[in-house]
């Protein structure tokens, strides 16, 4: 049983024995509670509303910009209108989408001679796109790639 804080200031509360567990994440005023038995986590919510003013919205369906999807089998997490904002962003409706993420054997360089671009338009959408990559690890390598070259952006690392 405890707490874990970690940077983005979002607190797990832990308790459970044996099998069972009871996970609490808080973000500012959210909580997500979830539990490998129903009944923990109905029991955690009437401990809650007897000390705190609080409404149970059901389940998780959006947080933190994440799209949940539930169903009896599975659980799935989405971005979908993040990651359009992120397409409207670097100015990309126009363009088809492609299979592959980057070229392959694509060498950048930090020396490059190329027109430099708007660096904090350029550290905007890497950014964004690293959180992205929450849902979407696949973009991980591409993005990491790129975001080595934010110090000085050329129209090479676009």
């Amino acid at each position: 049983m405890g707490f874990q804080q970690s940077s983005h200031k979002a607190v797990v509360y832990r308790r459970g024995k044996g099998g069972n567990a009871l996970l609490v994440g808080v973000y500012i005023d959210d909580l997500v509670i979830t539990s490998t038995k129903e009944a923990e986590v109905e029991a955690l919510k009437e401990e809650m509303k007897a000390t705190f003013q609080m409404s149970d919205l059901g389940l998780l369906s959006f947080y933190l910009g994440i799209e949940v999807h539930q169903d009896r089998s599975d659980i799935s997490l989405r971005q979908t209108a993040y990651a359009k904002r992120i397409v409207e962003l670097g100015g990309l409706t126009s363009y088809n989408p492609a299979h592959t993420l980057m070229k392959e054997r694509l060498k950048l360089s930090h020396d490059s001679t190329a027109k430099e671009v708007d660096a904090m338009q350029y550290r905007r959408i890497v950014g964004s796109l690293r959180y992205l990559i929450h849902t979407r690890p696949d973009l991980g390598f591409a993005v990491g790639y790129v975001s080595r070259f934010m110090q000085r952006p050329t129209m090479e690392h676009q």
